[in-house]
């Protein structure tokens, strides 16, 4: 069969502009990370009034339950991406978590509330793959890696706005209605703007033979494309063994490995135990926690620029980059606790260096159109357990009463890991960068 373009350029004018793309799934990725720590933001609240009889024990098993649905969530939901259509897949995703997150406000007791907080954590954790396989499909060549961590920026501005909302919240109403606000904003203004605005992958249109549709998208977008990511009827159904196979394998390995320890650096070690950590080196838990402060805009000033870096110099050096820095800044954070103005920068250095951004782009434009998505959801789902088991081992340092440094040193392996695991497997750029070289070629051809 002869190479077509799955995507095309027509040399008119796009009819709609990729920006308000992004805008809309960055509005997605905000309510997204606003509905995935509303618990954690309202928890102190509902410990203080005791709220469904919850303790700090039947708390933790509630965040538990809501992990797994977090797994869960990553791993099916690629899959059904790649089969059933990201903007499908990505609505019902939307729909999930707004409706299960806003019903928690009148749940009856705590069962209830933990049934809840599983069923929307298999939104919550399917809807971010999906999200980033349109991102890496309808953004230009050059952009591909900026739109990405723009769009998860989103996520943290979310984290951000859910504990602002508790506390002006807190004065007026119960805290429960903290839910409420999560899930039914979203539920009434972003599911109407998704049904209207979010346009199906144009290559899943071409693999189920509906190329009309798909060349319309091409057109009303400015798509391009090349034909190493043809997709056919034949091949749209996307089997994990594949990703295992013939060329793939060592890609994927390598990028699940990395996965793994991004995940439980980002979630394990900078958001649950650096504060800590900073507390037993002697600092007050106030400043502790004006330092996660600090960490979170880091990483959003971290994430935004790699994402640039990614685009002028490939995926996989801006990535290694970050993790060598995140672990220079753990090796002088263990000699530099007794000096606070230097810990300060430091601590912006480990936010900045985080991965977790950056390594979901690389896998997105590493992947042919037609595995894309299932090979997100299953990245998303090996690090959620990178996740738990990080989170677990950050607790047995602070068990073992280890003196304070080596509760920094003893993440330095895990940062460098990324690092090892990408250094001698090719993986970036193999998508987009042949996507820009095509669209030079084509334009030199129309000159």
């Amino acid at each position: 069969m002869s190479a077509e373009l799955i995507t095309r350029g027509t040399g008119v004018a796009p009819k709609r502009s990729v920006t308000g793309l992004i805008i809309l799934l960055t509005a997605i990725c905000v309510a997204d990370g606003f509905d995935l720590t509303v618990f954690a933001a309202a928890l102190p609240v509902l410990l203080k009034t005791q709220k469904w009889g919850i303790t700090a024990v039947s708390a933790g098993n509630v965040a538990s339950i809501q992990m797994v649905g977090l797994l869960v969530g990553a791993l099916v939901s690629g899959y059904l991406g790649d089969r059933f259509g990201r903007r499908n897949t990505a609505i019902g995703n939307l729909v999930v978590f707004s409706v299960f997150t806003g019903l928690v406000a009148v749940a009856p007791n705590l069962a209830v509330v933990a049934a809840l907080r599983f069923l929307g954590g298999l939104g919550l954790g399917g809807i971010i793959p999906v999200l980033i396989a349109l991102v890496a499909e309808y953004s230009p060549a050059d952009r591909r890696y900026l739109n990405n961590t723009i769009m998860l920026a989103g996520t943290g501005v979310g984290a951000f706005l859910a504990p602002l909302s508790g506390a002006l919240l807190l004065s007026h109403a119960d805290i429960r209605w903290l839910f409420a606000e999560g899930g039914f904003v979203a539920l009434l203004v972003l599911v109407p703007l998704a049904v209207l605005f979010l346009p199906e992958s144009a290559h899943f249109l071409r693999a189920r033979g509906r190329t009309d549709d798909a060349d319309r998208l091409a057109d009303r977008y400015g798509l391009t494309g090349t034909p190493d990511e043809e997709s056919h009827p034949h091949e749209a159904k996307v089997r994990i063994r594949s990703l295992f196979t013939g060329p793939l394998l060592l890609r994927t390995l390598a990028i699940l490995i990395a996965e793994f320890f991004v995940f439980g650096i980002a979630l394990g070690f900078l958001t649950t135990w650096l504060p800590q950590y900073l507390v037993l080196g002697g600092f007050q838990i106030s400043s502790a926690l004006v330092f996660s402060t600090v960490t979170g805009i880091a990483m959003v000033v971290g994430g935004v620029l790699g994402g640039m870096l990614q685009d002028r110099l490939g995926a996989k050096p801006v990535v290694i980059g970050y993790s060598l820095l995140g672990s220079v800044g753990l090796l002088v954070l263990g000699f530099a606790l007794q000096a606070p103005a230097v810990i300060y920068v430091v601590v912006f250095v480990l936010g900045f260096a985080n991965m977790l951004y950056l390594i979901h782009g690389l896998v997105a434009n590493s992947y042919p159109a037609e595995a894309r998505s299932t090979m997100l959801g299953l990245a998303f789902g090996v690090g959620r357990v990178g996740a738990i088991v990080a989170t677990l081992a950050g607790g047995w340092l602070v068990a073992a009463h280890l003196e304070p440094r080596w509760n920094f040193w003893a993440w330095i392996v895990p940062m460098l890991v990324p690092a090892l695991a990408l250094a001698f497997v090719r993986v970036d750029r193999t998508v987009a960068a042949r996507s820009a070289e095509s669209a030079r070629a084509e334009v030199q051809t129309q000159s």
